[in-house]
């Protein structure tokens, strides 16, 4: 877990100015927070008590020199009117509290706007890198890991990494940062009485520490059964002509009902460790109150503690109360996130099964023949070809007959490699294509397939599939060629119509023939 947060962190170097700038005005605002907590001392003594407060020295006390208001008054020698403001607790003190504040929400608002930039950038790196990842990979790995599941990793497993990168990460630092000026502000006016509240302080820590695991534990469960729901949601979506068609709406809907709940309970879980922390929070937080009081109110009936001091002790303790309070919250999501993280980097660092090797070459232009020498192929423990032998020449039109399950898709996705031969070498012009690049291979093949995949876009663009610049005469040349282009001129915006979601709007064989122009506009050596 540690290693995933260090390498969650590592995403955050190439932004580093950035963050340093943030935690520098974050500090700021955090020793501001820290300042207007010390004008509860005059506050408390000049406006609530009116000055009755009885003298105590910092001898006596052990507590702090002349406070807050002291000196601005010899900071700000004035006269007039201004002279009777500073004069008056009433009124410096609110005038003081405003200025301050205002200056803290110009640091606090650049520092958090920085830190959040930052992480929102961490996560389009980190969602870019994984897409990536998963797109360089086999069919085989495809066929381990579910549509559902691939989305649940992209966009639920990310998303949950995102909120811990910016607002988790601005209020850290923005939470971490004041902590230090509160210790320090009730140290400075008081620091019998602050050592005494903070030799409890640490209990506090006992939640985040003890029910961190079991929240992290019950993430991972959470996150598990939402690719299971993504999946389940998917296959009813992409299937729901034969969920309609064999009425089976709602046995798909008890299906998913099932998965939710599973979901639910492992939520569940996470949410009492989450909501069992502040209980016990709170609970050692009164304590600790509570024998803070008595002691004070002991103290101050002696006539040996300053209530100004007490107070502003006790606003410092209060702010950090909250803050532990905050901290605890983001440890939590912190663990959540680092659940998420695991399962992503699991997959960024699943390694590709078909990958160019160190030496390999571009593949020259096909001349010649393809040969499949003594190829066999098994998927797992199921063997699915045995020594083929087989030789297409260029020219040749060559159809694969046989009985489904025989293989001849298989022999079909080992020319481009999308899987590679168990046992065995494919040659073109004598060159096993191990050996050549996967990009100087495929660039060479064109590609209609048994299932026809279309994409949400125009019609041109489906055909010009990544060559939106194209200009629209070869796109009709070979949309007339696959006996496209008639239809395609009758639909509502004729090449610029939108085709929907897999291309629904078109009819199967509509779909076909535009798949056929998309391989036809390659103009590839080898068409499969």
């Amino acid at each position: 877990r540690m290693g995933a947060l260090w390498r969650l962190l590592g995403y955050l170097k190439p932004y580093m100015h950035r963050l340093i700038g943030a935690w520098i005005t974050l500090s700021i605002s955090g020793a501001l927070m820290a300042l207007i907590v010390s004008t509860v001392k005059p506050l408390v003594n000049e406006v609530l008590l009116g000055g009755r407060a009885t003298p105590v020295t910092a001898a006596e006390t052990g507590g702090s020199g002349p406070d807050i208001l002291t000196r601005v008054q010899q900071w700000l020698p004035l006269d007039s009117l201004a002279d009777w403001a500073m004069d008056h607790a009433f009124v410096q003190v609110p005038l003081l509290i405003v200025v301050i504040f205002v200056v803290r929400g110009f640091f606090l608002y650049f520092g958090q706007y920085h830190t959040i930039k930052a992480g929102a950038s961490v996560i389009r790196d980190m969602r870019t890198e994984l897409y990536e990842a998963v797109a360089y990979q086999s069919l085989g790995f495809f066929q381990e890991h579910p549509t559902g599941t691939i989305l649940s990793r992209i966009l639920n497993d990310v998303q949950r990494l995102q909120r811990v990168t910016t607002v988790v990460l601005a209020d850290l630092v923005r939470v971490g940062a004041m902590v230090p000026f509160l210790i320090l502000t009730a140290f400075y006016h008081e620091w019998k009485m602050s050592l005494v509240a903070f030799v409890a302080l640490p209990l506090l820590g006992y939640p985040m520490i003890r029910l961190g695991r079991r929240l992290r534990r019950a993430a991972t469960a959470s996150q598990e059964h939402m690719a299971l729901v993504a999946n389940r949601l998917t296959e009813s979506v992409t299937g729901v002509k034969v969920v309609q068609g064999f009425g089976m709406e709602s046995y798909e809907v008890r299906r998913f009902h099932e998965a939710v709940g599973r979901m639910l309970r492992a939520d569940l879980r996470a949410g009492r460790a989450q909501a069992l922390s502040p209980a016990i929070m709170e609970l050692l937080g009164a304590c600790v109150g509570g024998a803070l009081f008595a002691i004070a109110g002991l103290y101050i009936a002696r006539q040996n503690l300053d209530p100004g001091n007490f107070a502003v002790v006790l606003f410092c303790l209060g702010l950090l109360f909250m803050s532990i309070r905050r901290l605890n919250a983001l440890y939590a999501e912190i663990q959540n996130a680092l659940a998420a993280a695991v399962r992503i980097f699991d997959m960024l660092d699943r390694e590709r099964e078909i990958r160019d090797l160190p030496d390999a070459q571009p593949l020259p232009p096909f001349s010649s023949e393809i040969r499949f020498d003594q190829v066999s192929f098994s998927y797992g423990d199921e063997r699915v070809l045995k020594g083929v032998e087989l030789t297409l020449r260029k020219g040749e039109t060559v159809a694969l007959v046989g009985s489904s399950g025989s293989g001849k898709t298989t022999l079909a996705n080992l020319l481009p490699r999308f899987y590679d031969p168990t046992e065995g070498r494919l040659l073109i012009d004598g060159r096993d294509i191990r050996e050549t690049t996967l990009a100087s291979l495929r660039e060479q093949i064109g590609l209609v397939t048994q299932e026809t995949v279309l994409f949400d876009d125009t019609v041109r663009n489906n055909i010009a599939y990544g060559r939106a610049e194209l200009a629209p005469e070869p796109v009709q040349e070979v949309a007339r060629a696959a006996q496209a282009h008639d239809f395609i001129q009758s639909l509502p915006s004729g090449y610029d119509t939108m085709l929907g979601e897999r291309g629904t709007r078109l009819s199967m064989g509509q779909r076909q023939r535009v798949t056929i122009a998309r391989a036809l506009l390659k103009d590839p050596p080898i068409l499969i």
